[in-house]
């Protein structure tokens, strides 16, 4: 197929000439990749492309597959198939070194990130080679930009994870209807009783000085979705918002724990229940091995803020937890394709020197701001910036730059523990990211938004 043919019809899908068909309607060796709900589905020669239904006017984003004819060859064989096929429009350029990994259904996969150069015009693409026994084909995605690439990555990745899984195999577990099965253990002085068969945790004291309550609730494990930010989205619309008024747009943010799996967390400081009171509400997703438990976090009262034992207890409490009916396959955290783009961040702070006495002896006002663009062909550059009375600071570093799970790799300029992107529909793309290099750090589970933590950077 004509990759041309296939871009024209990205970007003008009301041409009659293509056939409205669904997944059922594939009568040729088709490759098991299922299209999300709210997707369309169009068939043009031996190729069937899929779109998203919410792409913005004057954007496109579309994925192209091909199955092959015949017994397929070698991942290698079919990657370079996708190259010539990229090649007959326009000149492809690799960002990275291919990749190869497996899907939940026991496809093997190998891609490459780059652009494909059309008219002067440069498209963010993927190709990739998909095999399983004789069975293979190729997947090309082209969009206009690196945000429409970044804003699909997560739902694509879903797709490409869940190639080969039967439907009983994606079904839900026994326990997501209704039977809690996380292995954990209840911290110190917290005690256990159960919500309509839901484990509730809590520690509270009552006394005349100390009043507090924490309490965990723990919901059944369910399957993991295709994407792990749209089910998290689903859990805080379905737990949180039904009971309090909330201002954040969740994230999520996200953190590997200490046991190996993921977690997917966000939370509020100071929300409005429906009867009036005041709390502090976070909601936590382990997720590991294709599957998902969700926990609700309410703290109320003043005094367990004081201290870190409610910190440490509740870190413990994930970090230790377990998904018994899990596989034995991570949860990716962090793409390349979502990460992308030009970053900036920067802040005032407002200070004077005073002497022992309390006395003015100078102005310590400070501005700092960072810079960072991440290329999508695997480039950055960096500044960083600090203006005050004392004097102006100005550093500058470039290279490549890679992910490595939850951690940013800048060539030159060290390690940086990744927290969190997001795309919200006010402020645009963020990343979160620690402040300092080279230094392991996380969020904290009670307080994920609290100042001084991490590095909240918006794109262009």
């Amino acid at each position: 197929m004509n990759l041309a043919a296939a871009i024209c019809a990205f970007t003008v899908f009301s041409n009659p000439n293509l056939a409205r068909i669904t997944s059922a309607d594939i009568d040729f060796a088709d490759l098991p990749i299922t299209a999300p709900a709210g997707w369309k589905t169009e068939k043009q020669d031996k190729a069937i492309i899929l779109t998203p239904g919410d792409v913005a006017a004057g954007k496109f984003y579309a994925v192209m597959i091909t199955p092959t004819e015949g017994k397929a060859g070698s991942l290698d064989s079919l990657l370079d198939s996708a190259k010539a096929m990229a090649a007959e429009t326009g000149t492809f350029k690799a960002a990275m070194e291919p990749k190869q990994s497996k899907s939940d259904g026991g496809w093997d996969y190998k891609f490459l990130l780059g652009t494909i150069e059309v008219g002067g015009r440069s498209l963010i693409s993927q190709l990739m080679a998909v095999k399983k026994g004789d069975e293979g084909g190729v997947v090309i995605v082209l969009s206009e930009s690196v945000e429409t690439m970044t804003q699909y990555a997560d739902t694509f990745a879903g797709m490409i994870r869940a190639m080969g899984v039967t439907a009983s195999a994606a079904a839900p577990a026994p326990a997501s209807s209704g039977v809690v099965d996380l292995q954990y253990s209840v911290p110190p002085g917290w005690t256990k009783s159960d919500i309509n068969g839901y484990p509730l945790l809590v520690k509270e004291k009552n006394e005349q000085w100390t009043k507090f309550r924490v309490s965990l609730l723990i919901f059944p494990t369910e399957t993991l979705g295709a994407d792990l930010r749209t089910q998290f989205l689903g859990y805080w619309n379905d737990f949180v918002t039904p009971n309090y008024t909330t201002k954040i747009a969740p994230v999520p943010l996200l953190v590997r724990l200490k046991s190996g799996q993921a977690c997917a967390f966000d939370g509020e400081w100071s929300v409005i229940a429906k009867d009036g009171s005041t709390a502090t509400v976070a909601l936590y997703m382990i997720a590991h091995g294709g599957k998902v438990v969700p926990v609700m976090g309410i703290y109320t009262g003043t005094d367990w803020m004081m201290n870190n034992d409610a910190e440490n207890e509740i870190a413990n409490f994930l970090d230790t937890a377990r998904i018994p009916s899990a596989s034995s396959a991570k949860v990716k955290l962090f793409s390349r394709a979502s990460l992308a783009g030009d970053w900036s961040e920067s802040g005032t702070e407002y200070a004077t020197y005073v002497t022992r006495s309390g006395a003015y002896a100078g102005n310590a006002t400070i501005s700092t701001a960072s810079y960072l663009t991440l290329g999508g062909d695997g480039s950055y550059k960096r500044t960083l910036m600090a203006v005050g009375a004392a004097g102006n600071i100005r550093e500058r570093d470039e290279g490549v730059w890679s992910v490595d799970d939850d951690e940013l790799v800048l060539s030159k300029g060290g390690r940086y523990s990744l927290l969190g992107y997001g795309n919200d529909p006010k402020i645009g793309r963020f990343m979160v990211i620690g402040n300092y290099s080279n230094q392991k750090s996380r969020l904290k589970f009670t307080n994920p938004r609290g100042i001084l933590q991490a590095m909240w950077m918006k794109a262009k």
